[in-house]
């Protein structure tokens, strides 16, 4: 491992992910207490790490709303375009990506 992080590919990897991956399990693991699964067997620690992954993407939007100052209904009125239109899976995901970045 330490041999394929000294490699310039490692390296810009490595680089990535600590901007993208580490920081949520370090704050589903610190915040939230995260420390092991409570259920055995792949199925249903799956469903439970997709239930953490929710639950942090749901803190993900209350902390937008809160530092917009905005409610659910505005920011999903901002996403929508005010109107019916944008209500399609990519109008929705460029909106909403665009909002959180």
């Amino acid at each position: 491992m330490r041999a394929k992080l000294n490699t310039e590919e490692g390296t810009e990897q490595y680089q990535k992910r600590m901007c993208t991956v580490e920081p949520v399990f370090g704050q589903m693991k610190q915040d939230r207490g995260f420390r092991e699964f409570l259920l055995r067997g792949k199925r249903k620690t799956k469903i439970e790490f997709l239930m953490m992954c929710t639950m942090h993407n749901i803190k993900k939007i209350v902390d937008f709303m809160k530092r917009k100052g905005k409610s659910l209904k505005e920011i999903l009125n901002m996403i929508a375009g005010g109107g019916s239109q944008g209500w399609n899976e990519r109008g929705i995901l460029a909106r909403v990506a665009n909002m959180l970045c």
